[in-house]
């Protein structure tokens, strides 16, 4: 059976939590509803629908491992010549802050609490939880590693109820080859992007990751169309007899030969 293992690189981590239904607390209110009240009822329980049961139990869940509030920020990429200096840049254009992301640089503004997630490294030094990502985006560091099989790939998406509020999930897939590098480049991180203040919560759920086999991504499809009926020598015959008399029709044809005029 596939093994997937999450190792914390960080004491502040909090490892993602398989996820669970509590059946007998969902019961247990269907019940004191059934014996403690006239009218009130569960007739439908989500927990004893094992459809739904196995979405909210997929994978893992990821949680917050601290608490803050998120803010939605512009940004904008920028190349600066090695002639320049790139946070004079940035000021020139209206930038709050210069991030380097690749060769290129990203200009941001409102981004203050980007640094409220700031920690200490093994080294003594500080690293930033969040980076700008681009489009409005952060990256996420969560200060855990995974390991999954070779040739699987790890999905990040939003928890089946949804994320917090004001915060959005985009939906990615990372191979094993880049998620197993992570562990010697700082751990695991996921995108986020606030699209309004969002406050979050140490140990809310964030994000979900669900670990794909790889024929989820090769399996190809096919469409077989409904064939057309062939017709029948019954269908001819019913083209050609016409359609039924009327009852009404009949009916009046009826009162017309035996009415009171017919015996005159």
């Amino acid at each position: 059976m596939p093994e997937v293992t999450f190792q914390a690189l960080q004491p502040w981590a909090l490892l993602p939590a398989k996820a669970r239904v509590d059946r007998a607390e969902s019961r247990a209110e269907r019940d004191t509803y059934r014996d403690s009240f006239r009218y009130l009822r569960v007739p439908r329980l989500p927990a004893d629908c094992p459809p739904w049961v196995l979405g909210q139990e997929l994978g893992w869940s990821v949680r917050s491992p601290l608490t803050l509030t998120m803010k939605p920020f512009d940004d904008i990429g920028l190349a600066v010549p090695d002639s320049e200096d790139p946070h004079q840049v940035g000021r020139r254009l209206g930038g709050q802050g210069m991030w380097r992301r690749g060769k290129d640089w990203i200009a941001t503004g409102n981004t203050a609490w980007l640094h409220l997630g700031d920690y200490r490294t093994q080294g003594d030094n500080w690293e930033g939880m969040f980076l700008p990502n681009g489009l409005g985006t952060v990256e996420w560091r969560l200060g855990w590693a995974a390991t999954i099989p070779t040739g699987t790939f790890l999905m990040v998406m939003a928890p089946p109820d949804g994320p917090p509020a004001g915060l959005t999930v985009p939906l990615g897939v990372i191979p094993a080859k880049a998620v197993n590098a992570m562990t010697d480049r700082g751990g695991m991180s996921i995108a986020v992007q606030p699209h309004q203040d969002a406050t979050i919560h140490r140990g809310q759920e964030v994000a979900r990751i669900v670990l794909l086999h790889p024929d989820s991504l090769r399996t190809t499809t096919r469409q077989t169309p409904t064939e057309p009926r062939t017709a029948t020598p019954d269908d001819t015959e019913r083209e050609g007899a016409g359609p039924p008399a009327s009852t009404d029709s009949a009916a009046a044809n009826q009162a017309t030969a035996f009415g009171p005029e017919a015996h005159r």
